[in-house]
């Protein structure tokens, strides 16, 4: 069994656009996304926070065709009850993709569970 090709995204901070080389996906985001990393054949892709106060679920994976596999919540009572204001960015070690969790009362971080489409092991971060 061969092992999978690699998967290379083209991002710069700043830009509203990402690109697998060879143009096989390119995704356009409504505003610069706050991170971009990418694992195991997939993307997470960090949106802005919505300015109004919406949904603080903006971390989303996607797969290497570009295709939305989830968008990851935080699990219930995570926020307190103070609640989640969004992802601000995430970053890859050697266990995966590492995202950061902005409450209105203390940062948290957690693991990305792809089956469940949630955050796991979620602690306080810093």
């Amino acid at each position: 069994m061969s092992a999978p090709e690699a998967l290379a995204v083209l991002w710069a901070e700043g830009s509203r656009r990402a690109v697998a080389p060879g143009g096989v996906a390119e995704k356009w985001f409504g505003a610069v996304p706050r991170a971009v990393v990418v694992w195991g054949g997939r993307v997470l892709v960090i949106e802005a926070v919505p300015p109004d106060g919406g949904p603080g679920d903006n971390a989303v994976v996607f797969g290497a065709g570009g295709a939305k596999r989830v968008r990851l919540r935080t699990p219930p009572g995570a926020g307190g009850p103070y609640g989640v204001i969004g992802s601000p960015t995430a970053r890859l070690d050697e266990s995966g993709p590492l995202v950061v969790v902005a409450t209105r009362v203390a940062d948290l971080r957690g693991r990305v569970d792809l089956r469940a489409g949630i955050l796991v092991g979620v602690r306080t971060w810093r």
